[in-house]
């Protein structure tokens, strides 16, 4: 019988975002400030459940099955927050600015693969992670089986026996429904600094 570290995926299947379609996609996540109705009882049961199991997935390396969490039109967006005075009205994200990470599907694919090549001198001896997701808020979007999620991350990992690192942030999703759970269409990432000091950031969020 085959197990998901058996499987090998067609990684080059889904076509990456055209430039203009990844500002779409961040405009849309800036937009994201939970103006729908909320969701309750059940359902909001449901989508705990889901991020609860994806942490799990995520501290176990279970990169193929994680994969399988993204729907084929993701966009995964981390940017670079820029600190600027309050009386400066800019906003300080961008859909134009710079980002730590800016992705879609295929591109998640290839760190994927890069990761199980075992050619990755940063996760050998590999990382150990512990993910923790909290406060999480589930809002209608006006499409049916889609929701707008916000809720906190914590992310420890510790790597030989000097080197760790923990970092906090919030995540924005837009996720949809499927047969056998929940899809990620959207994920915007949200760290407090400006700057990050960890050494690497070989890891998902």
């Amino acid at each position: 019988m085959s197990t998901a570290l058996d499987r090998k995926p067609d990684y080059s299947a889904f076509p990456r975002l055209s430039l203009e379609e990844a500002r779409a996609a961040a405009a849309d996540l800036l937009a994201m400030k939970g103006a729908g109705a909320p969701v309750e009882g059940q359902m909001l049961g449901r989508i705990e459940r889901f991020y609860r199991q994806e942490a799990r997935i995520l501290d176990e390396e279970r990169y193929e099955d994680w994969y399988d969490l993204l729907a084929d039109d993701l966009f995964y967006w981390m940017p670079l927050r820029e600190n600027r005075f309050r009386r400066d009205s800019r906003s300080e994200l961008d859909p134009d600015s710079m980002a730590f990470f800016d992705e879609s599907k295929a591109d998640i694919a290839v760190r994927i693969g890069r990761l199980k090549s075992n050619l990755v001198w940063t996760e050998d001896p590999p990382t150990r992670h512990v993910y923790i997701v909290s406060n999480v808020e589930a809002f209608e979007t006006g499409v049916d089986g889609e929701f707008e999620t916000h809720h906190v991350f914590t992310q420890y990992r510790n790597r030989s026996e000097h080197d760790e690192a923990t970092l906090f942030g919030r995540r924005r999703d837009l996720i949809r429904a499927v047969d056998d759970g929940f899809q990620i269409v959207r994920r915007l990432i949200l760290l407090p600094q400006s700057v990050l000091l960890t050494k690497n950031l070989s890891v998902f969020f």
